[in-house]
């Protein structure tokens, strides 16, 4: 606009040049008078020759008080004198100054005038004039101080906050996020947000509608620990700016996500229900253990007593009473007293009731369970498990007591195999509408005619002094996968060691089928 007032100016100079010097500058002040904004004519030493009346609106002296006077009586000491002085330096050398300057008006108020200031040139090229445009923004720069100092301590209470914050336009980009969020995206090496939104879609129906509240866990980097977050999610309508947008304003969404970490507290309940879970599998394998050492001690004592009813019946007949075997007789009745008091010790299995099953998850929670022995025996685990399982009705707690003896079982066997190579694969795939899940180790392995004796109570490979060997847990893996009409077995295996392979079928069996 300077300019462009400029060259218009010269051009009146040039059109008016027959006239006097003052009938020129009497023509074009004429012309100055009509512009709406502030516009001042100074001569070489800044005094003023001609101010409009904007211009005297604003610095609050009229027309008469200014003309003669020396633009310095506008001036107030805040202004720096380097900035006079790159003004002077600009503007003599033929050059337009554009800035701001601090300025008193008549009755000592200062405000923020923003000025343009250029020189009017003669035919020859020499500076005759200055023009200058005046602007009071001193409200602008309050209101623009204002907002810039209300995004500051938007921003410092953003950043003080403990939980990341981001808030997106309509196309997911972040336009505004705190100090806790940027830590996040380093952390991530990712947008913290494009990793949310993308769990929160796949927990949410198609119509894409987010619930606040819900929570997802991402991993952060590889082979990190997993971490927690609870997010939170809100909207924003915020007005466009274009100008068609004036009378009828369009309404932008914007959404707001919170990302507050709740590792620590998800870690606590994994912990509580790691024990929880420790603590009811122990007590489900000692009360296993219990029923098979009373049922074998039942059996030890039965032969026996079957041994001496026999011969009393050879020595006695049918005859109730015989002196020669009184003793025998009386040994009898105790032998049963005693199986009957075993059988009244006999602990019963808790009841629990069937329900749908992850077989996924219980292998996991098994392997949780055991990862203090394996890594004390410094024994790898590998899972190789399919993630389209269908669900499977059964006992849980009966299950993970069964998984757990198979790999307590390859533990120790590793363990007393001493074999260099120390590791147990347990799988799980979908074969003909069956689940099976095998448990395979790479220690001494299990001969083929011993691949079913096993499964005996009290039996164990291992010789008989060794502490480790309880000979009580595979006759419970039967039982627990015969109740689910399943089938177990023993079979060789590429780790050198012997696979246990579980079967059970998606429908359970009926009694009689």
């Amino acid at each position: 606009m300077m300019n462009e007032l400029k060259s218009t100016l010269e051009q009146a100079f040039e059109e008016l040049a027959p006239l006097s010097e003052s009938q020129i500058l009497s023509q074009c002040f004429s012309v100055l008078e009509q512009m709406p904004m502030a516009m001042s004519v100074s001569d070489l030493d800044a005094n003023f020759m001609f101010v409009n009346k904007r211009f005297a609106e604003i610095t609050g002296y009229s027309q008469k008080d200014l003309i003669g006077k020396n633009h310095s009586l506008l001036s107030y000491k805040t202004t720096p004198k380097e900035v006079y002085q790159a003004l002077w330096a600009c503007i003599s050398s033929g050059g337009n100054w554009n800035g701001r300057l601090v300025n008193r008006k008549k009755s000592g108020q200062r405000y923020l005038a923003e000025l343009s200031i250029t020189g009017l040139k003669n035919k020859q090229g020499a500076i005759t004039h200055y023009v200058s445009v005046h602007q009071d923004i001193s409200e602008r720069h309050q209101q623009h101080t204002k907002a810039a100092n209300q995004k500051l301590m938007v921003e410092a209470v953003l950043n003080t906050a403990p939980v990341a914050i981001a808030l997106l336009d309509q196309s997911q980009q972040v336009v505004l996020d705190n100090l806790s969020y940027k830590t996040l995206r380093s952390d991530f090496n990712d947008e913290p947000v494009s990793i949310a939104l993308e769990q929160l879609k796949g927990n949410n129906s198609s119509d894409g509608a987010f619930n606040e509240g819900q929570t997802f866990n991402v991993e952060v980097g590889k082979g990190k620990r997993k971490r927690w977050f609870s997010c939170c999610l809100s909207s924003v309508n915020i007005n466009g700016t274009e100008v068609d947008d004036y009378f009828v304003p369009k309404l932008s969404r914007y959404l707001v996500i919170t990302l507050s970490e709740v590792s620590k507290e998800r870690r606590r309940q994994a912990q509580q229900q790691l024990s929880e879970l420790r603590r009811s599998t122990e007590e489900s394998e000692a009360l296993h253990s219990m029923q098979e050492a009373l049922h074998a001690a039942i059996h030890q004592i039965q032969g026996p007593i079957n041994m001496i009813d026999s011969a009393l019946q050879m020595f006695c007949g049918g005859a109730n009473n015989c002196a020669r075997t009184a003793a025998m007789q009386a040994g009898l009745e105790a032998g049963h007293a005693a199986i009957a008091q075993l059988e009244s010790a006999l602990p019963r299995k808790p009841h629990e009731p069937t329900q749908s099953l992850n077989i996924n998850q219980l292998v996991h929670e098994v392997t949780e369970l055991s990862s203090d022995r394996l890594l004390n025996r410094s024994i790898t685990m590998q899972l190789s498990l399919n993630g389209t399982l269908p669900s499977l009705t059964g006992q849980p707690s009966r299950l993970r007591v069964a998984l757990k003896q198979l790999i307590d079982n390859a533990i120790e066997a590793i363990d007393y195999g001493k074999k260099t190579r120390r590791e147990i694969v347990c799988s799980t795939q979908l074969v003909d509408e069956e689940i099976e899940i095998t448990v395979e180790d790479s220690g001494p392995g299990i001969k083929k005619e011993l691949q079913l004796k096993v499964f005996e109570p009290f039996y164990s490979t291992k010789p008989s002094n060794n502490s480790g060997c309880r000979g009580v847990g595979l006759s419970i893996v039967q039982q627990v996968v015969s109740e689910h009409s399943g089938t177990v077995q023993y079979l060789s295996t590429s780790l050198g060691g012997c696979k246990a392979r579980i079967v059970l079928p998606l429908r359970r069996r009926k009694r009689g089928e």
